[in-house]
């Protein structure tokens, strides 16, 4: 008989072992399968999701090379219809897509039909050299394959590029686009590796956050696609109330306008700045679509007398600026005069209540060397203000 003071030990016996030993094989086995399908559910997530990227940003691509398009259509208009002059519509047309670099890497570049680099904002250098002649590392004529792609429709070409801020060249694909009225041929691609190594970095971060890793990058493409649009669209030139032309126009050809000043020295450039009076009475009053009736209504006066060449803005609100070469002080008071006259003329309704309005105006000459464009701006403005505090409903000089 035992002693009570021994403890009885557990010896488990070779069938307990045995089924032990099966569990934990079953299991390492189960491990293994379940490790192999995730290997071969990467691998087809890597496949598909490769693919899939590379479409998306094929067409993210092309989408952005025919809105690019888009904007030199645009200004070409401006300069058929003679409110921007063909330079004008040209050098604008260059400077708005040099400046609309996206991403880490992306951007616009135009090459002439006869192989001269016009943009291209990461090797300014280049530009206004002809390429024609110029092989990438594999000794692709890639201009020349540029060229003919772009007049056959457009389409895709694939080549080898410096990449912004890289040493050598590395594999690209633009799509291309030919602009015929100005002989250009536009686009904008990718870089292959940049798109490989996204890949390979979120197939490496899904092994364990795979959906999360997934819904993180279709919300960046998301994201990324409103970014290009808020870039393409900070580009627009007019207001799209009262079809006047935006500020951010008006700061773009401000270099155009001084230097026209400085050409046609013996005109004065001036700027007429107007506001409406009590307009925020019109607003509290009859509500803000009537407001927005008087923004129109104001705005269509304003085109109507001004003359060719003149640049009609919404400065902001109630606000606005007319920017024109006048033979003297007498002319620009003139059109101001015009515009606060027939502006006094209109007559708005409101649920059958009538009402009319004024405008106040503010004129400054331009003093080259002494003063900048803003300054201009700045001494209307307070010329406006001083209108108004000499009972509105009048223009100072």
């Amino acid at each position: 008989m035992p002693s009570s003071g021994h403890k009885k030990t557990f010896m488990p016996n070779a069938s307990t072992q045995l089924t032990r030993l099966h569990i934990h094989n079953r299991l390492i086995a189960l491990a293994v399968l379940m490790g192999v399908g995730i290997l071969v559910f990467l691998l087809f997530f890597y496949q598909s999701f490769s693919s899939s990227l590379r479409h998306e940003k094929e067409a993210q691509t092309r989408s952005l090379s025919e809105a690019g398009l888009r904007v030199l259509r645009h200004f070409h208009q401006l300069g058929e219809t003679g409110r921007l002059s063909p330079e004008q519509a040209q050098q604008l047309a260059r400077g708005a897509l040099e400046s609309a670099t996206y991403g880490d890497s992306g951007y616009f570049w135009i090459i002439a039909g006869t192989g001269t680099l016009l943009v291209q904002p990461y090797t300014p250098e280049r530009v206004g050299a002809d390429l024609s002649n110029w092989t990438d590392i594999q000794g692709k004529y890639i201009v020349r394959e540029f060229l003919a792609t772009a007049k056959a429709g457009g389409g895709w070409v694939s080549y080898y590029w410096p990449k912004p801020h890289a040493q050598g060249q590395y594999p690209k694909v633009s799509y291309v686009l030919y602009f015929e009225p100005w002989d250009w041929v536009l686009g904008t691609g990718v870089y292959l590796d940049d798109s490989r190594a996204h890949v390979t970095q979120t197939v490496l971060q899904a092994s364990g956050i795979l959906l999360l890793a997934f819904a993180g990058f279709v919300l960046a493409l998301v994201l990324a696609a409103r970014y290009f649009l808020r870039q393409l669209e900070s580009i627009a030139i007019r207001d799209a109330l009262t079809n006047l032309y935006t500020m951010r126009f008006l700061r773009e050809i401000t270099p155009s306008i001084l230097s026209k000043q400085q050409r046609d020295g013996h005109r004065l450039l001036a700027a007429i700045f107007i506001d409406i009076d009590h307009f925020k009475q019109v607003n509290d009053r009859y509500g803000h679509d009537s407001g927005d009736q008087v923004l129109k209504r104001v705005a269509q006066v304003m085109t109507s007398l001004s003359r060719a060449g003149d640049f009609c803005v919404r400065f902001g609100g109630e606000e606005f600026v007319l920017i024109g070469f006048f033979d003297d002080e007498a002319a620009a008071v003139q059109v101001a005069e015009r515009i606060r006259t027939e502006t006094a003329r209109l007559s708005f309704s409101h649920r059958k209540t009538q009402f009319q309005l004024t405008l106040s105006a503010g004129i400054a000459i331009y003093h080259p060397g002494a003063e900048s464009f803003d300054d201009l701006l700045k001494r209307a403005d307070q010329k406006m203000y001083q209108a108004k505090e000499q009972g509105r409903n009048r223009v100072l000089i």
